[in-house]
């Protein structure tokens, strides 16, 4: 029983200091950000989950500030900003244009290949007339 309480003690405050640092706020934790005391409490068995007991773990002393904050200012995504989308609309109208336009000298030129048109009707290919 004597060998196996050292690892449980070990285990014990492994988990216990996990725990704490999972449930503790990202804005209170000290010293370094929380996934860099999960790394240290993780690699460095016992002398991790004390440090993080001493130096990292939350105080009711105020808001503390981080000193690397993990977590960048939050932009606006691409289809919340209403300049974005404005320049989408226009960029889709100008491609939109240039396409009807191609399409109309396309339309164009093939009605000079063919040549005027100067029949009055339909006439088929068999060149039938009648009385």
């Amino acid at each position: 029983m004597l060998r196996v309480l050292p690892i449980l003690v070990a285990l014990v405050l492994l988990v216990f200091s996990l725990v704490d640092l999972a449930q503790s706020p990202r804005d209170r934790v000290r010293v370094l950000p929380r996934w860099t005391w999960a790394l240290v409490i993780v690699f460095i068995p016992i002398a991790g989950a004390l440090t993080w007991l001493a130096l990292g773990r939350p105080t009711d002393e105020g808001p503390v500030i981080p000193v690397a904050p993990d977590v960048a200012p939050r932009q606006l995504a691409p289809d919340d900003d209403p300049e974005f989308l404005a320049r989408l609309r226009q960029q889709n109208q100008r491609a939109e244009d240039d396409r009807l336009r191609e399409w109309q000298a396309d339309l164009e030129r093939r009605e000079r290949e063919l040549g005027p048109d100067d029949s009055d009707g339909p006439t088929g290919s068999t060149g039938s007339t009648k009385p």
